[in-house]
């Protein structure tokens, strides 16, 4: 116990000494990688350094266009907090429920239940607004009873796509809408971000009634998706959002079944417990703007610590501030 809180405290001080600091190198891809070989990372550099400031949205004179200040390097110090202006707005009507549905994150299964979910869901009633989360333009507006967008026709029933092209991104970026109740959109209509696009609903292979949302890089394919919890601001300003990747001793990119987060409240008393996994898929890992392997937001600010196992016990504290992403890189002993 003393060993396991020595290196408790060693990595503290390390994370806090370290700062923010980004590799201009992207993380490089392990071809058909294992769930334990995803992808690896260079060795960190203690002398890196550089820190991301939020830029102002900007439009151009005709076709208004979102900003992005995602990094664009990877960062190689234990815990990089960095401040980022998002691209993308909830989907979802201030009337409505606004929260991302907890218990199917984006690359979990619900404990095998269910398949690697692709986007977050939004529980709502029918008929809640569904807004843009961006401005775009429609290529899809219908229903995909005879085209498949996902692994099979009828997934999403009602569903409708916009392209966003984003400055600062070379890449297209597509978000995806479904299980709709309404379509109030038609495909080659141009859409400004909050404008209503459809309604809440329940088809295709939804359970109940809510929103299917999805954000697609580079390419319009189910295989293509980010996760979502990372593409738009935290709800509250008194939130912020936690992410980051898990290594091994040899800076590969390891499957985490089970890690417990704990928020201190004062800095000491444990008042919130949660229990996360890392995506599920491994070709989920590592993927750009962020390379991380989870990614939770409207977090509460404050002091957290993490804690898991692989081969070893590993407990580390950092924290979590208003409105920033608080990204780890956690070496597993």
């Amino acid at each position: 116990m003393k060993r396991l809180v020595s290196q408790a405290v060693i990595l503290l001080i390390g994370i806090i000494s370290a700062g923010c600091g980004f590799a201009e190198a992207p993380v490089p891809k392990i071809q058909n990688p294992s769930p334990l070989t995803a992808t690896s990372v260079p060795d960190p550099s203690p002398e890196a350094s550089y820190s991301l400031l939020p830029t102002k949205k900007r439009y151009t004179t005709s076709t208004p266009t979102p900003i992005i200040s995602f990094p664009s390097r990877v960062c190689e110090q234990s815990v990089c907090i960095s401040a980022v202006e998002f691209p993308f707005q909830r989907p979802i009507s201030p009337i409505g429920n606004l929260k991302v549905e907890a218990s199917y994150r984006y690359g979990s299964t619900q404990n095998g239940q269910r398949e690697v979910h692709h986007g977050v869901d939004f529980i709502n009633k029918a008929g809640i607004p569904v807004l843009a989360a961006a401005d775009g333009s429609v290529i899809f507006a219908g229903d995909d009873d005879q085209q498949s967008f996902a692994m099979m026709r009828n997934f999403y029933g009602k569903l409708i796509i916009l392209k966003h092209q984003i400055s600062g991104i070379a890449k297209p970026v597509y978000t995806v809408y479904g299980h709709l109740l309404k379509i109030q959109v038609e495909i080659g209509q141009n859409v400004r971000s909050g404008e209503q696009i459809g309604e809440v609903g329940l088809g295709g292979v939804a359970a109940g009634t809510h929103l299917h949302f999805e954000v697609r890089y580079g390419n319009n394919e189910y295989d293509a998706t980010r996760n979502p919890e990372l593409w738009f601001a935290p709800l509250l300003s008194t939130s912020g959002i936690l992410t980051g990747n898990f290594f091994n001793q040899q800076h590969q990119s390891i499957f985490i079944e089970n890690f417990v987060l704990e928020f201190l409240s004062g800095g000491t008393t444990v008042t919130r417990k949660m229990y996360y996994s890392t995506y599920e898929d491994s070709k989920m890992v590592g993927l750009f703007p962020w390379h991380e392997s989870f990614g939770i937001n409207d977090l509460p600010a404050g002091t957290y610590r993490l804690s898991f196992i692989y081969q070893h016990p590993v407990q580390l504290e950092f924290e979590i501030n208003s409105g920033k992403v608080t990204f780890l890189n956690i070496m597993a002993h």
